[in-house]
Parts: C-alpha cells; sequence; structure tokens
C-alpha cells in the first residue's frame, strides 16, 4: 500500500503539465545556451591540439605563437591560420587568466614569467582585501608550492565547459524547485482534501515521508536530466579529454594543487546536494505555509537576495557565512576565494564546509516540516 502511495505521488510530480513544461524549457534552453556558446568559440581539430599537449607554458611556447598575435585596442588577439591554428587553445588560456588579473598586456611583448609574476601579484592582492590571517596564508602557501609552474598545457574543453556551467545549474534546481515541489503539501490544503488524507490510515507519519520521497525523486531526476543536457552536447563534442588536466588551465588564480576532473567530480556532488537543499526547503516551506504562491514567493525572494546583496569585504564573518549558500559555492567562487573556514579545529574552504552546512540545514528542515505536519493532524 504504501508502494503504491508513493508510485501516486510520483505520478503527480512527474504527470504534472506545468512540471513537465518546466523540465523540458530548463532542458531545451539550456541546451540551447551550451550550443550557442560552443558556436562562438574558435573550433580546432583534435589533432592540431594534440600536438601541444604536455608542452610546458613558457617562454618558447609563447614565442612560437607571437608572430601571430596582434594586439589593437588594447587586447591582444590572435590571427587563425592553418599554421597556427593549433595554439588556439592555449591563447585561450592565457586570455582566462589576462581576465582573471584584470590586465589588459601586450602579449607579443611580455615574457612568460611576467604572466606568472602577474598571477602571484593578483593573488597576494586578494588575500590582503579578504583580510586573511598569516595562519590562512600559510594554508595557501603550502597548497601553491605543490601547483606545478610553468603551467603545462593540455586540451581541456570539454570538461572545462561544464565545470563553468554549474551556476547556472544552480539558478535551474532552485527554480524548478520552486515550480515543481511547492505544492507537495499545500495543494491538498487548497483543494480542500488536507481533512480528508490527514484522517486517512497513512495520514500522520507515512504520508509525510512518502511525499518527501517523492519530492527528493523528481528533483534528483530533474538534476539528472539538466546536468546531461549541458554535459552531453561539451562531452559529445570535446571528448572526455582534459579531466586529469591541471585545474589552472581552466582557474590560473587557484591554488588547489587538483585536476580539472578531480574539481568535476567535486562539484557535481555538491550540485546533487544542492538539489536535495534546494528541494528539502521548498516542501518545509509548502509545509509551513500551507500555500503555494507563498512558498514560491519566498525562493524569488531569496533569489533576489543571492543575486543583488553583498557585503563589505571588512565583514569578515558574515562573508564567510554568505560563501557558503549554493550559488557561491558552485560559481568556483572557491577557487579565488581564500577565505576559510574554521571548523573542529580544521581550516576548510567554502566548497569543503558546505556539504557539512547543507546536511544540518536539510535534517533541520525535515525535522521542522515533520512537527509542523504532525500538528496539522485532525483530532490530535
Amino acid at each position: 500500500m504504501l508502494l503504491t502511495i508513493y508510485k501516486f505521488e510520483l505520478k503527480k510530480l512527474f504527470c504534472t503539465k506545468v512540471n513537465v513544461i518546466a523540465l523540458a524549457g530548463s532542458v531545451i534552453m539550456l541546451l540551447l545556451l551550451v550550443i550557442s556558446s560552443i558556436s562562438e568559440e574558435v573550433q580546432v581539430s583534435r589533432e592540431a591540439v594534440k600536438e601541444l599537449n604536455g608542452r610546458v607554458i613558457d617562454e618558447q611556447l609563447l614565442d612560437e605563437m607571437k608572430p601571430a598575435l596582434r594586439y589593437e585596442n588594447g587586447k591582444t588577439t590572435m590571427e587563425v591560420t592553418e599554421e597556427y591554428e593549433k595554439y588556439v587553445p592555449v591563447m585561450d588560456t592565457l586570455d582566462v587568466l589576462l581576465t582573471a588579473t584584470e590586465q589588459d598586456i601586450d602579449l607579443t611583448q611580455v615574457q612568460a614569467a611576467a604572466l606568472y609574476e602577474l598571477r602571484e601579484k593578483e593573488i597576494a592582492q586578494r588575500m590582503e582585501r579578504q583580510g586573511l590571517s598569516d595562519k590562512e596564508k600559510e594554508y595557501w602557501h603550502r597548497l601553491e608550492a605543490e601547483v606545478q609552474k610553468p603551467f603545462v598545457f593540455g586540451t581541456y574543453r570539454g570538461p572545462a565547459g561544464l565545470l563553468r556551467s554549474f551556476q547556472a545549474l544552480g539558478f535551474f534546481m532552485l527554480l524548478l524547485s520552486a515550480i515543481g515541489l511547492s505544492g507537495t503539501y499545500a495543494r491538498e490544503s487548497a483543494d480542500r482534501m488536507n481533512q480528508l488524507l490527514l484522517c486517512s490510515r497513512y495520514g500522520k507519519r507515512e504520508l509525510y515521508a512518502i511525499k518527501l520521497a517523492a519530492g527528493f525523486t523528481w528533483i534528483l531526476t530533474a538534476a539528472l536530466l539538466v546536468l546531461l543536457s549541458v554535459a552531453i552536447p561539451y562531452f559529445g563534442l570535446y571528448g572526455t579529454e582534459g579531466t586529469a588536466e591541471m585545474l589552472q588551465l581552466v582557474k590560473p588564480l587557484s591554488m588547489l594543487p587538483c585536476s580539472i576532473g578531480h574539481m568535476l567530480a567535486v562539484y557535481t556532488g555538491i550540485y546533487f546536494g544542492t538539489a536535495i537543499l534546494f528541494a528539502a526547503v521548498t516542501m518545509l516551506l509548502s509545509v509551513v505555509t500551507q500555500n503555494q504562491l507563498a512558498t514560491v514567493c519566498g525562493l524569488m525572494g531569496y533569489l533576489l537576495i543571492d543575486l543583488f546583496v553583498e557585503f563589505p569585504e571588512h565583514w569578515k564573518l558574515i562573508q564567510r557565512i554568505w560563501s557558503l549558500r549554493p550559488n557561491a559555492v558552485l560559481m568556483n567562487s572557491g577557487f579565488s576565494n581564500y577565505r576559510l573556514l574554521h571548523l573542529a579545529g580544521r581550516l576548510l574552504m567554502n566548497y569543503q564546509a558546505a556539504p557539512v552546512f547543507y546536511t544540518m540545514i536539510v535534517i533541520a528542515a525535515l525535522l521542522i516540516g515533520r512537527w509542523k505536519y504532525k500538528s496539522l493532524q485532525v483530532g490530535k
């Protein structure tokens, strides 16, 4: 009987027209965005790029590229010809570095060593602005010592494209939670069916747990489909090559001695954890408010705060807490946000502390929701 009710709740979530439209629209929109992003990139044959795999980004490599470089209007560009086609991904890596440091440097004149000095200077400035303690700086310097320099080039477009997409994916999870799960507990109240359900045999703990299970099943399915809508185009066109390449090729200001694939696995886990977090909070609001519109408005209010509210750099504690919100973690701010959190005597980066923080919120939401739902029971 319980399995039958679970299947019925799943059917309500997966077959409701607004949920189907929202999920299909999200997948199609992301597919179009990825295709548009890929179309703007200069396409280079894999064979040409493989010639440079394993090459150190040093003075010699930069000298090979300089005949094709042009410095115009304060920006260095590359004239792509058949001879220099293979250097396009290297130029992309240098562009990412210059963008991260907010510097317009003439690459036709600069030496490779100056680029690494520029990176170190930018990192030092950010650490000062963020008010890191000596202990925190020492922690980062130990990690930085393990990062290979000069950087070693390798093709990475497929995994890097997916890694950059997680912030957008997080927003879609919030929107899908708001649309699909806001009525999980509130819809029966609006349809005046709640009294009948709450008086039934399974109207207490069982029904609450079944609705939770169905809600988590739906959001995780949606999260998987949304993730695949981004991963399939990137990996289909560029392949999975690049997962073993150093993270600094994509995030040059990172001091983490990790590969792109390592961080891709970490952020995939955080992404699914974020989906569960949004689902738990949405269903809690649905129980508490017993109003679908109020639940949606609450989530959209959080989204606006997330997008537009910023705190001064010197508000260290608030900045550390604010860096744990899903959007901040999924936008990869942990790669250049060097503030550390102190937990159980350990120094943790925001993406390391986030799973602990999210788990606590989910557990609290489930317990509060259960208490509130029991208080709604008829004849208690």
